[in-house]
């Protein structure tokens, strides 16, 4: 077991324990908010996979998994952003950028998480065995967390949209 794989697998530890206590607790829902996470992490990303060995070397094994990874990614997050359970939010902040609603996905949420961290291990362990260095870097890990992140908060953001238009809170009503 190489440095590389021990320093992945603390890191997906990390993230499917920080994301999963998210899932389960109910969160105020601030979309400009939401987005941080994943331009962050797509920055990380994409900064260590500039620096990764054989980054400048892309082959059609690399670009194929990574395809088949972003879609895997992009699609568990929205579906986690689908089956979010949305309720209004009472802050007792009348502050026009206060949250008014709040969300969490639940058990099923999480059940999605371990999911796609789980095709994420398989996609290292396959691109190992078919000789892909690319897709196997850490760096490959924040930015497919950031695409999951990114769908995910895209239909959020726009159910509360529509919610907040079909149905607005009133001022004194938070």
């Amino acid at each position: 077991m190489t440095l590389q794989t021990l320093a992945n697998a603390a890191l997906i530890v990390l993230l499917v324990g920080w994301i999963g206590i998210r899932q389960l607790s109910w969160r105020p829902i601030l979309v400009g908010k939401m987005w941080r996470l994943p331009i962050v992490f797509a920055a990380i990303g994409l900064f260590t996979l500039s620096g990764a060995h054989g980054a400048s070397s892309m082959t059609a094994i690399d670009a194929a998994l990574l395809a088949l990874e972003l879609v895997i990614a992009l699609g568990v997050g929205a579906a986690m952003g689908a089956i979010a359970n949305i309720r209004a939010f009472s802050p007792g902040d009348d502050a026009p950028d206060a949250p008014r609603f709040e969300s969490r996905t639940g058990w099923v949420g999480l059940a999605l998480w371990l999911v796609f961290i789980g095709v994420r291990v398989g996609i290292d362990f396959w691109a190992g065995a078919l000789g892909s260095h690319l897709a196997a870097t850490t760096g490959v890990i924040f930015v497919m967390v950031a695409a999951n992140r990114v769908a995910r908060t895209a239909v959020i953001g726009a159910r509360v949209s529509r919610l907040a238009s079909v149905a607005p809170v009133a001022a004194g009503a938070r």
